[in-house]
């Protein structure tokens, strides 16, 4: 995490409230009170200075009302600044005394440097306005003079607690500076007009004044004397002018704290869209019958029954795992029961043990005892399947590997859901004329908001497998999708429309979970839930909003991809993530997976990676940036690899393609040899140990 994350969550902690934090290229600091957005510069300055200047900023956020100050206070604006920050950084510390440190500190150090510029000035010739400013940020480090009436106001700045009293207050000072300002004008001019009688005493001057018949003098127009004493008062003296002079100066150098690297530009905050899921979801049920309809009319003659041939082949699938399953079954009972026992607690009843009454000479604890079990959490699952075209070589073995998962589940009665990501669904709706879909079918994914995620027209969720059909159509579900996955490179049957593999919009399915988690769970009604996103590649890039010729008569809604510029922002939790980067830590699909985490703290987010040899190597070095040979050999014995914490997911199993495409069954040729027999059958153990471990993963979560 860098800096301006760090004290962008500072402002936020401080702020206790949904406070938007921006670092852009700017030289000062700013807060928008209508929008709730702090925009803060990216400070060259120390830790101390950096939380002085963020908590400053955020006391105006929390205690400045949003008006106009020239509309309620007839004083220069130099005035409300000083005494509104004298009022603001009082209520900081009083809100947080830990602040009351790091104000000492950060001023002291901003002394030192000569922020106010005052090294040069006599503290006695400095305005009173000055003085003050001065006395509320650095008077620890300097004592400054103030004369009767001016202590009494400067007890009144530092006794206001609203607005309103900095405004009364503001207006005191202003009116003691005016006459303060008079009265040095007065005495300059009598002590420049003695020093000349004196020095002109023998030459008679012209007279500058007239009597009256009453005898009365009055000023002439045009009086020197007169032009002096205007002079004198625009000026000012020690009581000041309209300008606080040391707070101009105060803000000029923090400017020149600021980064303002060339190469630096401004981030672009974007933001999770608003989601119309039931424009993204295709249900289990509607789902089940297109492909029903598709696999039962169409001609498939080329081959002897495949649809026969498919569906014998998935019943001896459906027996063959039904062992694996139950293997899963027993391990995750016996690792709930252990787990259980580990959390059971003893207690002692109050009630006598009779059977231990005669050994109260010797033994104190006569009482009965109680086994207390903390109450277990149900859990539920959520399946994201990649559905893209990388997937045909392994969709197979993949789904076998679902369907063992979701048969475990159902047995053990645990809630799932398990949804394909696609751009093709939506291809049953394309013009072929137009090369455009028909709008009144094909409705927005999202809401078009400026700098918010947009979604592909085309992206949709199959919804393939459910815990909500009943046994028959669960049935009928999961030979459907056995069916996909057989026909997808063989024996030439067409996969139902739309339903055909594609690209990859492995974020878009990320952002969705922000609205399909909350509904899974009001669904079924469980507390723990996992997420498991099963892929075997990046994903597509996704783009954002943006206005093209905003404030003309052209404004459209335009796109932009995802790049090393963009920062996400979640104004529900708080958090601005860093910026998106190339490397796999810094990816947009790690940085929308760590949102998930935080906006479902009681989610856990396992990812199950298909990979090549040379791509776990790849993923291994820039995921802990160093070398992966320590750990090859591993990889290469087990064909499966563990990150834990890492790229967003709470666990992400690595399984090598090898295996996964590895069939567990025993096949051999009529005429084989020993040789080939023993061969076969070392290979199908192997596979099925393989399988075992990556079910019984599974098994340690729920358990």
């Amino acid at each position: 995490m860098n800096t301006a994350e760090i004290k962008g969550n500072l402002a936020r902690l401080l702020a206790t409230e949904n406070l938007v934090v921006e670092h852009r290229k700017v030289s000062t600091a700013s807060f928008n009170v209508d929008t709730r957005v702090l925009t803060l510069p990216l400070w060259n300055a120390s830790s101390s200075v950096y939380d002085l200047l963020v908590g400053h900023e955020v006391g105006h956020a929390l205690y400045t009302p949003n008006i106009d100050w020239a509309e309620v206070a007839k004083v220069p604006k130099d005035y409300v600044n000083v005494v509104e920050d004298c009022r603001i950084e009082k209520l900081m510390k009083r809100k947080y005394p830990g602040l009351t440190k790091t104000f000492f500190k950060g001023y002291q150090e901003l002394d030192n440097d000569d922020f106010f510029d005052i090294k040069d000035e006599g503290l006695e010739n400095i305005s009173f306005i000055d003085r003050i400013n001065l006395h509320c940020k650095i008077g620890a480090f300097s004592v400054m003079p103030f004369n009767k009436v001016e202590r009494e106001l400067v007890c009144e700045v530092e006794n206001c607690e609203t607005f309103d009293e900095v405004i009364v207050v503001c207006q005191k000072i202003y009116e003691y500076s005016q006459q303060e300002k008079i009265a040095d004008a007065n005495q300059n001019a009598t002590a420049q007009g003695t020093t000349e009688k004196v020095e002109s005493s023998d030459t008679t001057e012209p007279s500058n004044t007239e009597t009256t018949d009453e005898g009365q003098t009055i000023q002439k127009d045009g009086d020197d004397e007169g032009e002096q004493l205007d002079e004198n008062i625009s000026a000012g003296g020690n009581a000041g002018g309209d300008r606080a002079e040391t707070q101009r100066a105060f803000d000029e150098n923090v400017q020149d704290l600021t980064e303002t690297a060339p190469y630096f530009r401004d981030p672009v905050y974007v933001e999770i869209p608003k989601i119309n899921l039931e424009n993204i979801i295709v249900d289990q049920a509607v789902l089940q019958k297109h492909i029903d309809a598709h696999y039962s009319c169409r001609d498939h003659k080329r081959y002897d029954n495949p649809l026969e041939f498919a569906d014998n082949s998935f019943d001896l699938f459906k027996k063959d795992s039904q062992k694996e399953v139950n293997y899963l079954v027993k391990e995750f009972e016996c690792k709930k029961a252990a787990d259980s026992h580990a959390r059971t607690s003893t207690a002692r009843t109050g009630v006598l043990d009779c059977t231990k009454l005669h050994t109260y000479k010797y033994n104190e604890d006569l009482f009965k005892k109680v086994s207390v079990i903390p109450d277990g959490k149900n859990h539920g699952m959520i399946f994201i399947l990649d559905w893209s075209g990388s997937m045909a070589n392994y969709l197979q073995d993949t789904i076998k590997q679902l369907l063992s998962l979701v048969m475990f589940c159902r047995k053990v009665n645990i809630p799932f859901e398990v949804y394909a990501f696609t751009y093709e669904w939506n291809n049953r709706f394309l013009d072929p004329e137009e090369h455009d879909y028909d709008p009144d079918v094909v409705q927005d994914r999202c809401v078009r908001e400026e700098n918010k995620f947009m979604f592909h027209k085309r992206f949709s969720l199959l919804n393939l497998l459910s815990s909500r059909a009943n046994s028959k159509n669960f049935d009928s579900q999961c030979r459907n999708i056995f069916r996909i996955g057989f026909f997808m490179n063989s024996y030439g049957v067409s996969t139902p429309p739309g339903i055909d593999l594609s690209g990859t919009p492995l974020n878009e399915s990320i952002i969705v979970m922000h609205e399909i988690i909350p509904m899974f769970k009001k669904m079924t009604g469980v507390q723990k839930i996992n997420t498991v996103i099963l892929t075997d590649g990046e994903s597509n890039n996704i783009s954002y909003n943006v206005t093209i010729g905003a404030g003309s008569e052209y404004t459209y809604w335009g796109q932009r991809a995802v790049d090393g510029d963009v920062r996400l922002r979640d104004r529900k939790t708080g958090h601005v993530y860093r910026r998106c980067g190339s490397n796999y830590n810094d990816s947009i699909t790690t940085i929308l997976l760590e949102n998930l985490c935080h906006n479902f703290p009681e989610v856990n987010f396992l990812g199950f990676r298909i990979l090549t040899g040379n791509d776990f190597s790849y993923l291994y070095r820039n995921t802990y940036n160093q070398p992966a040979d320590n750990v090859l050999k591993k990889w290469r014995k087990d064909k499966s690899f563990v990150f834990k914490k890492q790229l967003g997911y709470n666990s992400l199993y690595l399984i090598a393609s090898t295996s996964i495409n590895k069939s567990s069954d025993f096949e051999v040729k009529d005429d084989a040899t020993k040789a080939q027999i023993a061969k076969a059958f070392k290979s199908m153990l192997k596979a099925k140990t393989t399988n075992k471990k990556i079910l019984s993963s599974f098994v340690d979560m729920v358990a």
